[in-house]
């Protein structure tokens, strides 16, 4: 081989290195990154609404109005979005309520959007007008979510007493046996 041709299969080789290399670390660090977001944002989410609760407590008016609905809107969204979470991490059954709760968080982002809207709205009478007809949607969105975590709660198997009955009846039988078996063994030992 000439010189030419080991100078460039070294140089392919490096530049094939240096690739693989960047492309590891590049993945490395979004994953790194996106798992730091996933776990910052609950608590960025949370200092927000903080944020929101006291602003609506120090508002009076159409405005206080509308940031109170605001609140109330993403806190029974919130919870249900938990709720379905854990349901879905300890592998209860939860039929179609997940589609349910997707379609009524997409709802919920259409309302917000307009709650938004009203609340930088300048004339208070418009505002008040906004707060009376969004209310009623704040509020039909705020009882499915109820509804939804309800439903969970429903669904849920509860230990009827009959199968503690029989549970704490096989558990004496066990205790027993298990008495029987240590005594027998334990005279054949002395034997």
């Amino acid at each position: 081989m000439d010189p030419g041709t080991v100078f460039l299969i070294i140089m392919l080789v490096i530049i094939a290195i240096v690739v693989v290399a960047g492309v590891t670390v590049a993945v490395l660090i979004s994953r790194g990154v996106l798992g730091l977001v996933r776990l910052s944002r609950p608590k960025y989410d949370s200092a927000r609404r903080n944020a929101l609760k006291v602003r609506a407590q120090s508002t009076a008016g159409p405005a206080g109005d509308l940031l109170k609905q605001r609140i109330r809107l993403l806190e029974s969204l919130d919870a249900t979005r938990r709720s379905l979470e854990v349901a879905g991490q300890t592998g209860q059954y939860t039929g179609n309520l997940d589609a349910i709760f997707r379609t009524l968080q997409q709802a919920g982002g259409v309302v917000e959007s307009q709650l938004l809207v009203a609340q930088k709205d300048p004339d208070p009478a418009v505002q008040a007008l906004y707060a009376k007809t969004l209310g009623t949607q704040v509020e039909q969105i705020a009882t499915t979510a109820t509804g939804v975590r309800n439903a969970l709660a429903s669904a849920a198997q509860p230990l009827a007493d009959v199968d503690l009955a029989d549970l704490t009846g096989k558990l004496a039988i066990e205790a027993t046996m298990l008495k029987n078996w240590s005594t027998t063994y334990t005279d054949l030992g002395k034997g």
